[in-house]
């Protein structure tokens, strides 16, 4: 018995196929049913004539094949590519490897100690992969040619906390505490401008960390770095009796930085005006010295204030001199951190209790606004040098002197508030006042 089936094609044409009535003997073997395929045209056109064979059985899906992972170690003296030849890593396909990788990673500079994962295929290999960076990988695979990818891992959010106890210095007792040095630099940036780490860093001061990191989802041992330190949060340096705790405040390009509880930027080590109410009367620069009438140059910066008016410490430091400084009359000299100075000149007279050795603060009261020595008026002349020169104190990168305010004073304690959530910074930090006064 046979079956005519008939299909209009839309070209006009007549799809005529002829299917054979299949054996009834279900013992026999069932081969595959050929369908003979014959478009005829219509009149007055090309006869086309086309067969194939199709079979009606379904079709069986072919299985991938199964791909081995190794994790390799590069050792000393061992080339990437003498890493892979046992794997048949063929000269010409070493060539394409290197060609193909060098815009990401130099084969040649690789170290002991290097992992790669390689992919072997019916124990050929297929695949290569390295880690080019903290959650970046570059995968090479064999497709024909080489083909590379580039990808990241993905990575979840995460704190660390670090109570260091300073034993040695700072730096070398935080990185034997395993803090990440990215972020014992993050530190020393802040506190340098309060501490001299060459002279007031003891034995018994304590540091105390909080920072991000991002962690690795995966751990497969191909990445020897499992962890990316990132943003310093929180930082507090008991030294000495001093109590100085910074929070770091996410506050776009202008306000970002660590401040005080309060508000105060803890990045302005430097005041630019040292007194209260005062004008500025004459700036840095070549001019013609109003009592010896001739140019030199003015190595500083004058205010004109009320005779008495008190006198800060620009920033935190101990004091060189205190007393009568010739033409300067009355004047006091401040050491800071980082090879700076400051020079306090023509005052009326020397606050109590500063004298050369003194430790001073941040807003101190070192002095008051006077007109002695070499001088035509009432004013403070003051002086900043680097390194033993005289630069212009306006010229200095300062962070804006004012304290948060508004909403930026909300952000802060939002996030100071979240430093204190962190039950692990709880076991080491539990009396921070709100309100730090240094």
């Amino acid at each position: 018995m046979k079956y005519h089936l008939m299909i209009a094609i839309p070209a006009g044409m007549v799809l005529s196929t002829l299917v054979s009535e299949l054996p009834e003997q279900a013992s026999e073997k069932v081969e595959p049913a050929c369908t003979s395929v014959i478009a005829h045209a219509k009149p007055g056109t090309q006869h086309l004539t086309s067969e194939r064979t199709v079979s009606l059985q379904p079709a069986e899906h072919e299985s991938a094949p199964k791909v081995e992972h190794k994790i390799l170690t590069l050792t000393a003296g061992q080339s990437f590519i003498a890493l892979l030849k046992p794997f048949g890593l063929n000269e010409h396909q070493a060539f394409k490897l290197q060609q193909l990788m060098a815009p990401e990673i130099n084969l040649s500079q690789l170290q002991a100690g290097q992992k790669v994962q390689i992919g072997l295929t019916a124990e050929q290999l297929s695949s290569v992969t390295l880690a080019t960076g903290f959650a970046q990988r570059l995968s090479v695979s064999m497709e024909g040619e080489w083909q590379k990818r580039l990808y990241e891992l993905d990575t979840h959010s995460a704190q660390a906390v670090h109570d260091v106890a300073i034993t040695q210095s700072l730096y070398e007792s935080s990185v034997n505490d395993d803090v990440p040095l990215d972020v014992v630099n993050q530190a020393i940036t802040v506190f340098s401008h309060f501490v001299d780490f060459q002279r007031e860093i003891h034995h018994g001061d304590v540091l105390t960390l909080m920072y991000d990191k991002a962690v690795l989802v995966v751990k497969d041992g191909l990445h020897q770095k499992l962890e990316q330190p990132g943003q310093l949060r929180f930082a507090r340096l008991q030294n000495q009796g001093e109590d100085l705790t910074v929070y770091h405040h996410d506050g776009g390009n202008e306000l970002s930085g660590f401040y005080f509880a309060d508000g105060r930027p803890a990045q302005s080590f430097l005041l630019k005006t040292p007194l209260n109410g005062a004008r500025l009367s004459s700036k840095f620069g070549s001019r013609k010295h109003p009592i010896l009438g001739y140019t030199r140059l003015h190595a500083g910066l004058d205010f004109g204030a009320p005779v008495g008016t008190p006198i800060f410490a620009a920033g935190n430091g101990t004091i060189k001199k205190a007393g009568w400084g010739g033409s300067f009359g009355n004047r006091v000299v401040i050491r800071h951190t980082n090879g700076y100075d400051t020079l306090y000149a023509h005052l009326k007279g020397v606050a109590k209790d500063i004298k050369p050795g003194t430790r001073v603060k941040q807003g101190e009261v070192i002095g008051y606004l006077g007109n002695t020595g070499l001088s035509q008026a009432r004013h403070l002349h003051y002086e900043v040098h680097k390194n033993g020169k005289p630069i212009n104190p306006l010229s200095l990168r300062h962070v804006e002197q004012q304290r948060l305010k508004g909403d930026d004073l909300t952000q802060l304690q939002k996030a100071i508030a979240k430093v204190h959530k962190n039950p692990e910074l709880g076991q080491y930090v539990t009396n921070i006042s709100v309100t730090d006064n240094l």
